[in-house]
């Protein structure tokens, strides 16, 4: 298996694209820290990857405070000895707060920045100098589309993942010396529970579907595919790059003249 004997912490890994994440990775062998404020569900992903073989656990972090990230490090490190792989997935719009930008309010802004930007600073943060005293490490940060193209209603998030893909090129030049992978992911629209959610008469879906190109959703396991890769040996030489699993989404409207 291409993980094994690895450990893996999963911020936001109970649901979703993290849970993907989550059971792919233990699918190839790695134990995993599943770090997440839903309990239960992160109870589940837990119990379905020590079926797997893995050895697993839950700690409750809100990625957005320093404190419960330094928490979280400290917990994997007592449990595991080590850290190889940091899976920065926690994130998300503010659903039910999502305006235009001139009649958004400041108190979104910081929601939607501290749960996606400032997280993923946080855990990374919390894990770097370990990595650096290994001199090993795989940084993987979930980006979007969003941050690649600007989103309408949803500049805030725009802006925050933008930072997120900045940020891993940036980490990516200053850690190579120390034998550290960043990269990052950015997934176009995707059938999660959430997205249901937020479009229960499924129309903004069958929009979002047409931007693809393939005239559907991603799927979760998709977007895990690309990061279980991208942590493992096998792209030992890839880092500082960022990689949309989206169809075309990224590139715009897919028009045919």
């Amino acid at each position: 298996m291409k993980l094994e004997n690895r450990v893996a912490i999963v911020t936001g890994g109970a649901n979703g694209i993290g849970r993907a994440i989550a059971i792919g990775l233990a699918k190839e062998g790695a134990d995993l820290v599943i770090a997440d404020v839903e309990i239960e569900p992160a109870k589940e992903v837990v119990n379905e990857s020590k079926a797997l073989g893995r050895k697993a656990l839950v700690v409750r972090t809100d990625v957005s405070n320093s404190e419960e990230t330094k928490r979280m490090t400290q917990t994997t490190l007592d449990e595991f000895g080590k850290i190889d792989i940091l899976v920065n997935n926690a994130g998300g719009s503010a659903r039910e707060m999502q305006s235009l930008f001139h009649e958004s309010k400041e108190e979104t802004w910081d929601f939607v920045i501290g749960r996606n930007l400032k997280g993923v600073l946080n855990c990374t943060r919390a894990v770097i100098n370990h990595m650096i005293e290994r001199r090993s490490g795989k940084i993987l940060n979930i980006g979007s589309t969003a941050g690649i193209l600007g989103q309408p209603r949803l500049a805030d998030y725009s802006a925050a993942k933008g930072g997120i893909i900045a940020f891993s090129k940036a980490l990516a030049k200053e850690v190579i010396s120390y034998g550290i992978n960043v990269n990052c992911v950015s997934p176009g629209p995707t059938q999660t529970r959430i997205m249901n959610v937020m479009d229960s008469e499924g129309k903004r879906l069958e929009i979002l579907k047409k931007f693809t190109g393939f005239g559907r959703l991603g799927k979760p396991e998709e977007v895990a595919a690309m990061v279980v890769f991208l942590v493992s040996d096998e792209a030992s030489l890839i880092t500082g790059q960022n990689y949309a699993v989206c169809g075309l989404t990224n590139l715009g409207e897919v028009t045919m003249w």
